[in-house]
């Protein structure tokens, strides 16, 4: 089963005139099957999924247009994708977003320092990490950070893409897992270096739109105003509560 990587139809950001040429916006689509999600696929197109991004990062970043390099999987109609088929998207932009990169003081790493963090790891492989992030927006947002500091994809070795992938597919099992059986919508952010960034810690955010059935709780004003997020559920909670259920998936031992 292949990965494809294909222009986007429909472009959030194009090129100016005189470089028309240049294409920033790209569609990765995996699976036959118009229902199938990426964790319900072989851990295999998960890792073929972050090399297709790896590479096309890697080309993006040595045009001048580009600053960075944004990749994404966003499942759901509360998204509103204009393709129901499973498919990821990545963009190069001229800009470097303010929540690409993390900054935890001076000489310290804030992915780093997650690492060691027994309480809120939800299950390692050899050269990879899931956790609950103790900054975690929603209930049940994980990150999945190689263990080494790497600042994009391009600099792990082939193991330890492997790992990530590994990680990355069991969060997304675990997604279905806490949602009752079903898939929730969930965002997949890949958060890379930006251009000349080494200080960058790799991480990949996997945040499911869950709302626990006791409250009423939605992102609003304080989170789409000020960019703060209430969260109903403690980062150490929610990451016990996805150990708990890790019995029951089905994991990539890497």
């Amino acid at each position: 089963m292949q990965v494809r990587l294909v222009p986007s139809k429909h472009p959030v950001i194009a090129a100016p005139q005189e470089r028309a040429h240049e294409q920033l916006h790209w569609v990765l689509v995996y699976g036959s099957s118009h229902s199938q999600r990426l964790g319900d696929l072989p851990a295999e197109v998960t890792q073929q999924f972050l090399k297709k991004v790896s590479h096309k990062t890697t080309d993006l970043l040595v045009s001048p247009l580009v600053e960075a390099v944004y990749a994404f999987e966003s499942v759901g109609d509360h998204f509103g994708p204009t393709v129901a088929h499973p498919h990821g998207q990545l963009v190069g932009l001229p800009f470097v977003p303010r929540r690409l990169t993390l900054t935890h003081g001076a000489d310290s790493c804030a992915v780093c320092d997650l690492a060691v963090d027994r309480e809120l790891t939800v299950t390692t492989s050899d050269h990879a990490l899931l956790q609950v992030p103790p900054w975690a927006r929603l209930p049940f947002e994980m990150i999945i950070a190689p263990r080494a500091h790497r600042p994009d994809l391009a600099s792990l070795s082939p193991d330890e893409l492997v790992s990530v992938a590994g990680c990355l597919h069991t969060g997304l099992r675990l997604c279905r897992v806490t949602y009752g059986g079903a898939m929730p919508p969930y965002l997949i952010n890949v958060m890379q270096a930006p251009k000349g960034d080494a200080s960058h810690h790799l991480r990949i955010e996997l945040v499911p739109l869950h709302k626990d059935v006791q409250t009423l709780k939605r992102p609003g004003a304080m989170e789409l105003g000020l960019g703060v997020y209430v969260n109903p559920l403690l980062p150490e909670i929610a990451a016990g509560m996805l150990r708990d259920a890790l019995p029951g998936v089905r994991r990539c031992r890497t």
